[in-house]
């Protein structure tokens, strides 16, 4: 990625060029030019060869999704990304499918659009660095790795992740890893309740004499059975640590357990392309309001560009909330996508949460203890439970 982007802004609003143009001088983005719809852009891309383009869309949007479909179609290198006061599902997915490879609702600050700038430069990066052979596709060596994946935080994957490593090993008998990669918050230890001795951070500091044989050293063993792989305490600590690194690390995991669950941050960064690569099976979580939804298009369409194999991503609706903002069916209508798994909500989550213990361990019987076992048991090959008369009077009075 560019150390300083240079940008273009591309609107047919003046004012709304101004506007954006102010905001990221501020910001110390360079930004090259600016120019309206059709021929104007197409102009300025030819003189300025920016790295990215940044697209303004408004009602009536034919003029600027045309604009976008045209810049994709005669610059594939070049990312672009859509500003607009339009944030229904609908619009997200028409830019989307017309080239763009962010969206961004208005109004924005500078803080989310050099985030953007960033994210679809490393995305171009890498795409780059796959086509030429640089960037493999991983293999796992053994175990299978499942990589909780959202495009947007507090959506539950922490929640889940534990939840599914715990229950994956009491279910199937067979040995679990559990690494947070969350950059941002690291909560596994927290939700675990287990002293953070060692993380990942350390680890990384001695890569170099880490193997199959003593890897197991830095990880904490949580009562269930689980091996964890904690986040550093401090974030700053997370500055040792490389996207080879969580290669390195999650491959001799997968050599010594049946099973590495990987959970990550609500962005997308280097590591969570890593930890995508390395994935057997990416559980992508959303949950059930506008914001996540428009986010998981995001997610779908960055996958769909790095020709992601489909049938690796599992999409996941966890309820979190009582209230839902957007209906089941409009959901699937939107992402054009099929649900693998459904998470409802129960309140019982926020007590096993402050207890420090996962609730396939704490409640078992409760609605989304239930669930999330039998969703272990999905991913672990393991025969769906048979429900008798008194698991279902035991869940319902959960």
């Amino acid at each position: 990625m560019s150390r300083n982007p240079k940008v273009i802004i591309v609107d047919g609003s003046l004012e709304g060029r101004s506007e954006l143009h102010k905001m990221l001088s501020l910001a110390h983005v360079a930004v090259l030019g600016e120019a309206g719809y059709g021929v104007d852009a197409q102009t300025l891309v030819e003189d300025a060869q920016p790295d990215v383009a940044l697209v303004g869309i408004e009602e009536p949007v034919a003029r600027g999704l045309q604009t976008v479909e045209a810049l994709a179609a005669s610059y594939p290198s070049l990312p672009l990304v859509v500003y607009s006061s339009l944030a229904d599902g609908g619009s997200v997915r028409r830019a989307m499918l017309a080239g763009a490879k962010d969206y961004l609702t208005q109004p924005v600050d500078s803080e989310t659009v050099t985030s953007s700038i960033r994210m679809v430069l490393d995305q171009e990066d890498h795409r780059q660095r796959r086509m030429t052979g640089e960037v493999p596709q991983a293999q796992s060596a053994g175990g299978t790795v499942i990589t909780v994946f959202g495009a947007k935080g507090g959506i539950g994957k922490t929640t889940i992740a534990t939840n599914l490593a715990t229950a994956l090993h009491r279910e199937t008998g067979q040995t679990v890893a559990l690494v947070d990669m969350d950059t941002r918050f690291g909560d596994v230890a927290i939700m675990m309740d287990v002293p953070v001795d060692r993380n990942i951070a350390d680890l990384t500091r001695r890569i170099d004499g880490i193997d199959r044989a003593n890897i197991k050293d830095y990880l904490v063993r949580h009562s269930s059975g689980v091996g964890i792989l904690p986040a550093p305490s401090h974030p700053g600590d997370w500055n040792v640590v490389t996207p080879d690194h969580i290669e390195q690390t999650v491959r001799l995991l997968a050599q010594t357990h049946d099973f590495v669950i990987l959970d990550t941050p609500g962005t997308f960064n280097e590591m969570v392309a890593a930890a995508l690569e390395m994935a057997t099976v990416v559980l992508l979580v959303t949950s059930m309001d506008v914001a996540s939804i428009k986010d998981t298009v995001l997610a779908l369409n960055m996958l769909r560009s790095w020709s992601f194999p489909r049938e690796k991503v599992k999409l996941a609706i966890n309820h979190a909330n009582v209230a839902n903002s957007v209906k089941e069916k409009d959901v699937v209508r939107t992402l054009e996508y099929d649900v693998f798994w459904q998470i409802p909500y129960d309140e019982a989550v926020t007590k096993s949460t402050q207890l420090g213990q996962p609730i396939v361990l704490t409640k078992p019987g409760s609605r989304v203890g239930s669930n999330l076992i039998d969703l272990a048991r999905m991913m672990g090959g393991v025969r769906p439970r048979q429900k008798s008369v008194f698991d279902r009077l035991l869940k319902r009075g959960a």
